[in-house]
């Protein structure tokens, strides 16, 4: 029999963004932290970017670490691309947050979607 273990997803529109980052969601305080098993990211245009998803500390302001990275990427529209995890664990009470790395800058409708488990 497969294992099978509880795997939530989120998916978030991070709109335009050039050369900084955006919060996307806290990881609640209690509970522990959580693991993250898979990012991708799509956009409605076509256009070169670079995203990396990031830990943002417990105050959402300055990144603390690289959750996973796509790198300088030319995207047709609504095509979407994996990312490639780094570092998945993300401690309880830290924002996940998306940074544009100033490469061109991520369209308008831009959708960063990534699973996680809870726990390490």
């Amino acid at each position: 029999m497969a294992e099978s273990f509880d795997v939530k997803s989120v998916s978030v529109n991070i709109g335009a963004l050039s050369n900084t980052y955006r919060p996307l969601f806290k990881v609640p305080s209690a509970g522990g932290g959580i693991t993250v098993i898979d990012v991708n990211y799509s956009q409605a245009g076509a256009g070169t970017t670079a995203l990396n998803l990031v830990d943002l500390g417990t105050a959402g302001t300055a990144t603390a670490g690289t959750i996973a990275t796509k790198g300088s990427a030319v995207y047709a529209a609504n095509v979407p691309q994996s990312f490639t995890l780094s570092s998945a664990f993300v401690e309880a009470g830290h924002w996940v947050g998306i940074a544009e790395a100033n490469t061109g800058a991520a369209n308008a409708v831009s959708i960063i979607s990534l699973s996680y488990v809870t726990g390490k």
